[in-house]
């Protein structure tokens, strides 16, 4: 559990009880606030709040996001209902649109499983196809597909898309790195974005290796900054690091946020770690809760 005052978050939240964004009232929604390895993420369950298809976007998105000062929302994520499938729709912190967040998936998983949405193994629909979902004995785990696009650029940068496009810079310190500044600089030179292929911007990920696993700290899209954990990141850098230092599946990772895994099955890169909640708002509009 992450720590976060409640009391300050229900005030911030009831701050936008006459706010109205894209015709959807604020201060009325029903949502979860959620963690993947310290990677915070709201899920709103849209079949809960009746929104709109057409509601959601990154306006939306940011202003959800951005409403609280107490604890910071790295990203947002929608789930529409259609028939037996679910449907996430993911937002960065500023209202970026991302195709993929494995952490979001991660907490949408759990979220599915215990309303009972859907079984402890299926697919969740993303703006990047279809993807495994698994929920065994407490433990989440999800498939993002293949590593892609993988390039080594110089001998200490290689370049991974994980369903999302990943700069992984090796380093002999992780824990000296500068992560805000020297991320900002590579995830904004529009010459490495445009050689790429991926002029959106990259996400930058400083990677040591640590015998049979590695560390890594992630300068995420979005939110500009800094994230504890990046589970599109995390399944990168293992990747790298399976092909250029041959380091074998499941691959331990060292987050800011805790320890993650990544392994390899039939549905490409699997994510796993803590998946949490944060708190959760009722819809009855009662005061913020833990579960």
């Amino acid at each position: 559990m992450l720590p976060v005052n409640r009391r300050a978050l229900d005030v911030e939240y009831r701050e936008c009880e006459n706010r109205w964004v894209n015709d959807v009232a604020l201060g009325r929604l029903t949502f979860s606030i959620m963690h993947g390895d310290g990677n915070v993420i709201m899920v709103v369950d849209e079949r809960l709040n009746e929104i709109p298809s057409d509601s959601v976007d990154g306006v939306l998105g940011r202003e959800l996001c951005q409403s609280f000062r107490s604890v910071r929302v790295d990203g947002i994520a929608f789930l529409r209902h259609s028939g037996d499938r679910i449907k996430m729709t993911y937002f960065e912190r500023d209202g970026t649109h991302s195709q993929m967040c494995g952490n979001a998936l991660r907490c949408s998983t759990r979220y599915c499983r215990d309303r009972g949405y859907i079984a402890s193994e299926a697919l969740i629909a993303t703006d990047d196809g279809d993807k495994w979902v698994s929920v065994t004995d407490g433990v989440i785990r999800v498939a993002l597909g293949p590593g892609r696009e993988f390039q080594q650029l110089t001998d200490d940068r290689y370049f991974a898309f994980s369903g999302l496009p990943h700069l992984i810079v090796t380093v002999d310190d992780v824990d000296g790195v500068d992560v805000k500044a020297s991320g900002a600089a590579l995830r904004y030179n529009e010459a490495l974005c445009g050689q790429l292929g991926h002029p959106e911007g990259l996400h930058v990920d400083f990677v040591e290796r640590q015998s049979t696993a590695i560390s890594i700290r992630t300068y995420e899209v979005g939110v500009e900054d800094e994230t504890l954990a990046c589970g599109t990141g995390t399944a990168a850098s293992a990747f790298v690091a399976n092909k250029v230092w041959k380091l074998p599946f499941p691959v331990p990772v060292a987050t800011r946020g805790g320890l993650m895994t990544v392994d390899m099955n039939d549905h490409g890169l699997v994510i796993s770690g803590i998946t949490d909640y944060v708190f959760t708002r009722a819809q009855d509009r009662s005061p913020l809760s833990t579960r």
